[in-house]
């Protein structure tokens, strides 16, 4: 199990609590992979429906995204070792601006999709023999043309009922990963300071909006 995704399980196991006791052996795996198949099939009627403005499939999406993906964990992890550091208003402010901003961007990019092909390939165990959260590789091909597939594996950790994306891998690049290590660039160009990163989160949420 990469590190990546044990430090994200981790984070969202911790924001989760404690749910009851998972399925059986592998049937967790099975489950990844149909709650990413399901949520990329309400994403993509969503981004293609007729019947709906523009702000509408903005809202719709940007709600999908919020109940699919671990964000208070994701926050945590891409901050790193500066959430220490951070007193607990700018904790709570750097995590509403988490969200805000992340979301966005991901509605973004994904409202331009316009109606090419999504597959998802397979999902492999990714918990190690003595994790104690349980979790997913789903692998899947999204075409952004007819003739243009880019691999997309979505990391999924499990707690009980619940699942979560943790991280997202696009062509072998975690975007968790790239976003800790821009935070912490940003967070190192203002002397190590929280609040120079907030202060980049308030301005990219306004430029998102």
């Amino acid at each position: 199990m990469s590190r990546v995704l044990r430090n994200l399980a981790v984070a969202f196991l911790f924001v989760v609590s404690a749910a009851p006791a998972g399925a059986a052996q592998g049937v967790y795996v099975d489950q990844s992979e149909s709650f990413v198949r399901t949520l990329a099939e309400q994403a993509i009627g969503t981004l293609v429906a007729k019947d709906l403005s523009v702000d509408q499939r903005q809202q719709k999406f940007r709600s999908m995204l919020r109940n699919a993906f671990a964000l208070p964990g994701i926050a945590r992890f891409v901050i790193g070792r500066y959430w220490r550091s951070a007193d607990d208003k700018q904790r709570d402010e750097y995590l509403v601006l988490f969200e805000a901003v992340i979301v966005n961007t991901w509605a973004d990019r994904f409202l331009d999709y316009s109606g090419h092909k999504f597959e998802v390939k397979d999902a492999i165990d990714a918990s190690g023999p003595e994790d104690k959260e349980k979790s997913a590789i789903v692998r899947s091909v999204l075409y952004t043309d007819q003739n243009t597939p880019v691999r997309v594996e979505w990391r999924v950790a499990n707690a009980g009922e619940v699942y979560k994306i943790v991280d997202v891998v696009v062509e072998g690049v975690s975007m968790a990963n790239t976003q800790r290590d821009e935070f912490s660039t940003v967070i190192r160009n203002n002397g190590g300071n929280v609040e120079g990163l907030l202060v980049e989160l308030r301005r990219r949420r306004e430029t998102t909006k």
